[in-house]
């Protein structure tokens, strides 16, 4: 991972990346957004996105009703497990 310096000029704050192995600054900075937002691309390795609606419709089609109680309590852990992350 790269680490970047803090550079404060005039009360602007800018970011700079610095790379250890030559001791050198590379030439483009950064802004506190542009960073957290390179960081994040980086970081992140898989976007998941959760519909509601659609997991409550694929639920409701399943025919057996111990099934669709079984996949709705084992929803609402995995939905109390990501709200303590919060």
């Amino acid at each position: 991972m790269s680490s970047y310096h803090k550079i404060i000029t005039n009360g602007e704050v800018r970011y700079r990346e610095f790379n250890e192995a030559n001791g050198f600054y590379e030439k483009e900075t950064l802004s506190e957004e542009e960073l957290i937002e390179y960081l994040m691309e980086d970081a992140v390795e898989e976007v998941i996105e959760v519909d509601k609606g659609q997991i409550e419709r694929a639920i409701s089609n399943i025919p057996d009703r111990y099934q669709r109680e079984l996949v709705q309590i084992y929803l609402d852990y995995v939905e109390r497990l990501t709200e303590s992350f919060e």
